[in-house]
Formats: structure tokens, C-alpha cells, sequence
């Protein structure tokens, strides 16, 4: 997000305008079984000179999410840059937690404003880890990709057989993207 205006610094005589790039770890391993991945705002301004300047994650006690089943952590983001969302809002997909919509327009200090979590349906497949040499399977959703079109439409789809939904923000979400 090239040259973005960071209202904290917009009367410093330098710097009112950052370089900013967004760095989406993904999540490998099943209920918990690794370290948190996680996104992280990074300022380039000065190529450098990268500094990581902030970092989201959903907090697990949120909603369970090591014990649900499947994966859990951050996955991807929509990488559409319609003017629509674009330096204000990223869509990020975290497995069983769901699609969760920051709003990023001070990338120091990012803020969910919205999430959704698609129900389990007959379709949705196990997901299981080893416990002690046995399978232990649970049904998860696993929602896996994100995308944005220029209505403001957001598509996520699940990689356990969950299916594809039509999300679109609303009440003060819909606000933080003016």
C-alpha cells in the first residue's frame, strides 16, 4: 500500500505518507499444533529499512479455535485493490475462525470491525491430527480464500467442502470503508 496517509503523522514535517505492506503467514498444521501465524504491517518506506510496525491475530479464547478442529491461524487476503476497500479495509481468511474485515487505515493500530464464521453443513469434511498414534477427526469449516469485487461484495470459499459465500458488510463495517 504505496504512499498511504497516516493521519498521526499527517502534521509531521516528514513521513505523512508510508509505505506499507501487509504480510499474511499461513497456518499449516491442525488444532494448534504449531505457533500462531498470524498478519503483520510492515513500513518499506525505506526499502532498506523495513520495520514491523503492528500485527493482528484473532485471540483464540475468542471462539475456541484450537480445540474446534482443523486449522486455525491466518491464511490469506483478498488481494483485489478496488477503490472501494483498498489502504482501508483488509479481508483476511483465518480456517475455522472465519473471514475477519480490519479496517487498516492507520496500519499501526488495525482494528477488526467484522467477521464471519460459516456454519457446518452435511458437506463439510473432517479434519483430523494424530493423538498417541490414533486419528482424532472433527468437522471444521476451513474457510481458505478471500476476495473482494468493485460492488464491495466479499467472496470466501471453504477447503473443507463448506462452500462459497456472498458477504457483504454492513452498520459500522460498511462506515469504516468511506
Amino acid at each position: 500500500m504505496l504512499g498511504m496517509p497516516i493521519a498521526e503523522f499527517a502534521k509531521d514535517k516528514d513521513g505523512s505518507n508510508r509505505d506499507i505492506v501487509m504480510i499474511v503467514d499461513e497456518g499449516l498444521i491442525n488444532e494448534c499444533g504449531e505457533a500462531r501465524q498470524m498478519v503483520w504491517f510492515a513500513d518499506v518506506t525505506v526499502e532498506t529499512r523495513p520495520m514491523v510496525i503492528s500485527s493482528y491475530t484473532v485471540p483464540e479464547v475468542s471462539g475456541g479455535f484450537c480445540s474446534r478442529g482443523g486449522r486455525f491461524g491466518s491464511h490469506s487476503s483478498a488481494e483485489s485493490m478496488n477503490p472501494i476497500y483498498y489502504k482501508k479495509m483488509a479481508f483476511i481468511s483465518f480456517f475455522n475462525a472465519g473471514v475477519r474485515a480490519l479496517d487498516i487505515r492507520d496500519p499501526y493500530h488495525p482494528k477488526e470491525v467484522a467477521y464471519f464464521i460459516p456454519s457446518i453443513t452435511k458437506n463439510t469434511d473432517k479434519r483430523c491430527v494424530k493423538i498417541n498414534g490414533q486419528d482424532r477427526c472433527k468437522v471444521a469449516i476451513q474457510t481458505n480464500n478471500v476476495e473482494t469485487d468493485d460492488r464491495g461484495y466479499i467472496y470466501i470459499v471453504d477447503r473443507a467442502n463448506t462452500g462459497l459465500h456472498i458477504l457483504e458488510l454492513t452498520g459500522a463495517a460498511r462506515q469504516a470503508a468511506k
